[in-house]
Formats: C-alpha cells, sequence, structure tokens
C-alpha cells in the first residue's frame, strides 16, 4: 500500500490537472444554457430515459451495475489514456460538462440542496477515485509520448502500477461509493423533498 501511495503522489500534478479540468467543465456546465450548446430540456430527458431500466432492478442488481459501470469506465480511462491522455481528458471533461448541465437543470426545479444531496453522500467517494484513474491515464499518456520522443520509459511497469492502484485503492472505492449511492443517497434526498 505505501508503494501504491507513492506512486499517486509521483501523479499528483496529473491529478491536479485532471481536477482542474473537471472544475472548469462542471462550472462550464453549469453556467452555460442548455440552448446555448444547441440543446433543449429534451437531451437531458434522452439521458435521463436512458437509466430508467436500472430502476426496475432489485436494489443489489442496482447496485452492481452502478458499480460495473463506474469501474468499466475508470479502467478505460487509464488503459486508453495512454494514446497520449487524450480519453482521460475527453471523459473527464464530458462528464464535467454533463453533470454541470444537469445540475443547472435540476437546482431550477427542485433546488441546490436537492442537487447536494443527490450527489454529494456517495460523490465524495466516487469523483476522487474517478479523477484518479483519469490521472493515471494521463500520466500514461505522457509516459508514452516522452518515450516517443527518446526518453527511456517502461511502460509496462508504469501501466502495471496504475493497474495495481486500481485494484487495490479505486475498485474498493467505486464498491463502497455504489452501496452509499443505492442505499444512502436515496434517504439522503428524501429529507431534502418538500
Amino acid at each position: 500500500m505505501k508503494k501504491d501511495l507513492e506512486y499517486l503522489r509521483s501523479s499528483r500534478k496529473y491529478i491536479l490537472i485532471m481536477t482542474g479540468i473537471f472544475v472548469i467543465s462542471v462550472i462550464a456546465g453549469f453556467l452555460t444554457p442548455l440552448k446555448d450548446l444547441g440543446l433543449s430540456e429534451d437531451y437531458l430527458n434522452m439521458l435521463k430515459d436512458t437509466f430508467t431500466w436500472i430502476k426496475d432492478l432489485h436494489p443489489i442488481g442496482i447496485m452492481f451495475v452502478i458499480f460495473l459501470n463506474n469501474a468499466f469506465k475508470s479502467l478505460l480511462a487509464i488503459v486508453l489514456g495512454a494514446g497520449f491522455g487524450i480519453i482521460p481528458v475527453i471523459f473527464i471533461g464530458g462528464n464535467g460538462l454533463i453533470l454541470g448541465l444537469v445540475a443547472n437543470q435540476v437546482s431550477r426545479e427542485q433546488g441546490a440542496l436537492f442537487v447536494l444531496a443527490a450527489i454529494m453522500p456517495h460523490g465524495i467517494l466516487e469523483i476522487p477515485m474517478v479523477l484518479i484513474s483519469s490521472a493515471l491515464g494521463l500520466h500514461l499518456g505522457y509516459l508514452m509520448f516522452s518515450s516517443i520522443m527518446g526518453k527511456e520509459t517502461d511502460m509496462r511497469y508504469e501501466l502495471m502500477q496504475s493497474l495495481r492502484i486500481y485494484i487495490r485503492i479505486v475498485v474498493p472505492i467505486l464498491f463502497v461509493s455504489a452501496v452509499v449511492e443505492t442505499f444512502v443517497t436515496p434517504l439522503v434526498v428524501l429529507q431534502v423533498l418538500p
């Protein structure tokens, strides 16, 4: 675990970059009306409809769908990051923008407290893990670029280190996050409903 934390520390500038991209994209999404992006409220309804089938599942099924979705996307962010870090940047920027757009629309309808209640309980676990995964992917992308430019880099070692962090840190915390999102977040949301 100590080795994993040391590797994470060596990736801290990439974590900061990804956090910055995420924050900027969330703010941009929140401040940009849907119509300015050429989108209507139907776009948000389409997003909601995409996941309506999940509601029919047993809570344990919902939990596993959430967990597997987040774990798979986080793994892709790491592995595909080797392609010069482009995919993790698009992934984080796109997710931040969508989160900002949805938060803006929902806060108009339900209020800011509702948005916080719907995101914070599990988001404080999930968002950092997604950011770390994307940062590891960006780090791999930078190293791949450096190796092409002639800097000697052991890409296999770097990938193994990233996957080790994914398995030992990211996956367990994403699992806990999915449990919280399924069983705790709805209870918190009920407390803020009028």
